[in-house]
């Protein structure tokens, strides 16, 4: 896949190398009726193309935090939201941006996500 200026030019189903779940949580409002999440479902499972693209290190207190973002593109799925997660080789990775649809074509959908590691720790 190559990238001109927000083109993607020569993108083949190739590129789609690794192994993405999509999950969303299942709420429902407790007995105060406040929204909590209940249960994790997996949305669908597609092949993507992942592409490392920032790293930064946080070293508030009291906490060190490494955050990692990827770009993420799949072949178009319009029922992907921003408050879904991704699992990625064992990663859970969290939606940073709204799914774009690329060139307006129903082809491609690019979103970017982060992941957090905290002490050591996934969080």
């Amino acid at each position: 896949m190559r990238y001109e200026g927000t083109n993607f030019k020569n993108t083949s189903l190739e590129d789609l190398s690794e192994r993405i779940s999509v999950i969303y949580f299942e709420t429902e409002r407790n007995t105060r009726g406040d929204i909590v999440k209940t249960e994790e479902l997996i949305r669908c499972m597609v092949w993507a193309q992942v592409k490392p693209l920032t790293g930064k290190i946080t070293d508030s207190a009291p906490v060190k935090t490494n955050e990692v973002t990827y770009r993420i593109t799949i072949r178009h799925r319009a029922d992907i939201k921003p408050d879904d997660e991704i699992i990625w080789r064992g990663k859970r990775l969290k939606i940073t941006t709204p799914p774009i649809d690329i060139n307006s074509q129903h082809i491609w959908t690019s979103f970017d996500c982060k992941e957090a590691i905290q002490d050591g720790t996934q969080g």
